[in-house]
């Protein structure tokens, strides 16, 4: 079920699906990369649970995915899809709940997560966990 969409500065589209547990990078019609597991929900480093949205740093460099129906969660991944950090909130009272929709600030180095069931947005450093 695609959910997500995000097209880069390459013009490069972008798209989660919840029901695969999958983040896609597409590029003329051919998939360029594949994060998840096809049909497998997880909360490490390499699964995720119904993700909801995906962005890139403007260069590229960076992939930004929230993991929102299960894992309350933002995931940071290098160009190649490799884990480079996780991003949550351990006390409950200031935890995400279904961080649905993302934007990176670059000119301020902040990521700007769509926290939908707490009915805000939460902005932080992205050198520093929520």
């Amino acid at each position: 079920m695609p959910h997500g969409l995000y097209v880069d500065a390459e013009e490069n589209i972008w798209l989660t699906d919840v029901g695969m547990h999958q983040v896609f990078k597409y590029s003329k019609g051919e998939r360029l990369l594949t994060l998840g597991e096809s049909f497998v929900a997880g909360d490490d480093s390499s699964h995720f649970c119904k993700p909801t949205d995906v962005v890139t740093s403007n260069d590229g460099s960076h992939i930004y995915v929230a993991d929102g129906y299960c894992n309350d969660r933002i995931v940071k991944f290098d160009s190649k899809g490799n884990f480079v950090k996780e991003y949550s909130m351990p006390e409950r009272e200031k935890s995400l709940n279904i961080p649905h929709s993302i934007v990176i600030i670059e000119t301020l180095d902040l990521i700007c997560v769509a926290d939908r069931e707490n009915g805000r947005i939460v902005c932080f450093d992205d050198g520093n966990d929520l």
